[in-house]
């Protein structure tokens, strides 16, 4: 079995290969050949801490395998990460485990990367000016991946504190040689690229403070309870969802509105496969606001887990060892 650290998971994965390889992925998805079920959460109040099981099984990679992810709220105050997570990665062919791998990278980049392929999937990754809510880990791989795809000219900062927006903005600068700045909320109608990656319970803008025609692309929220984006800038967007089933019982930003009457759960647009198949066309008015709510699929795991993997036995990156 291959032991992949973090850094060696950060090492294999190359962007340009990931975002080809995750779009293989769902249109395998769109052919029938994943088996990806929603993912199972196990809330250990005791402990104050959540569990998260995402299994998936590819036919065409002849692969299979499972992240395990656990939040616990008292890790901070015995300094430890807030959250861990790791990748088992299973031969389909021999049912021998192939690799075990940190996932903290491996999430972050394929969350990113799978907001930049859905972004020009539906013609939204021409835009100059990108806004990003938050400061941690999934916000840092958003700009990084979609500074390296397209053409980002400036990053504007919206993080907890002015402090964090100052701290987060000059780090883009320094690791991506991005222009990036705090901004303030008067400012976001200049966005072309909203990307909101916070752990906020309640709505971080609303529909006043965007332009029409701005992408936005939602991923910090993942309760039924919480939204990141208000039902004021969801019943005024053409939604992408990664699927159908974990948007509908998981994302408050669907949950919450339709409950009220606001929206119907036929107000969801398409999802991933649909739109990289063809079976729902691309939206093509500029001017129609769209969102895409990622929630994370067990598919982008294993996609970017056996992709690591492969790269890593041909570089011989890793270490091997015997169970």
């Amino acid at each position: 079995m291959l032991i992949l650290s973090r850094e060696d998971v950060k090492q294999v994965l190359d962007v340009t290969e990931l975002f080809e390889a995750l779009k293989e992925g769902f249109q395998m998805l769109a052919a029938g050949k994943w088996q990806a079920p929603l993912r199972t959460a196990i809330d250990m109040k005791r402990h104050e801490g959540i569990a998260l099981f995402m299994p998936a099984y590819c036919e065409g990679l002849g692969a299979t395998g499972m992240k395990l992810v656990t939040i616990m709220s008292r890790n901070p105050e015995k300094k430890l990460p807030l959250i861990h997570s790791n990748y088992l990665h299973v031969s389909a062919e021999t049912g021998e485990i192939k690799a075990l791998m940190d996932a903290e990278v491996l999430t972050a980049l394929r969350t990113a990367t799978t907001s930049a392929m859905v972004a020009d999937l539906i013609g939204k990754s021409g835009g100059r000016v990108m806004a990003i809510f938050g400061t941690g880990v999934q916000a840092l791989a958003h700009v990084e991946v979609f500074t390296k795809l397209f053409s980002i000219g400036e990053v504007l900062v919206y993080g907890l504190t002015p402090e964090l927006s100052e701290d987060f903005a000059n780090r883009i600068e320094r690791q991506l040689r991005t222009p990036a700045r705090r901004a303030v909320m008067t400012e976001l109608k200049r966005a072309d690229m909203i990307c909101t990656c916070t752990t906020n319970n309640e709505p971080v803008f609303e529909l006043k403070d965007i332009r029409p025609g701005v992408h936005i692309t939602a991923m910090g929220a993942y309760r039924p309870a919480t939204r990141e984006i208000g039902a004021d800038v969801v019943k005024a967007a053409t939604v992408i969802v990664d699927t159908y089933e974990g948007a509908l019982n998981e994302a408050g930003e669907f949950v919450i509105p339709i409950r009220e009457g606001i929206i119907t759960k036929d107000h969801i647009y398409a999802d991933i496969s649909e739109i990289v198949s063809g079976a729902r066309p691309a939206p093509d008015d500029d001017h129609r606001t769209t969102l895409f709510k990622s929630l994370g699929m067990a598919l982008e795991d294993l996609v970017a887990a056996d992709l690591a993997y492969r790269r890593a036995v041909e570089k011989g990156i890793g270490r091997e060892v015997q169970l």
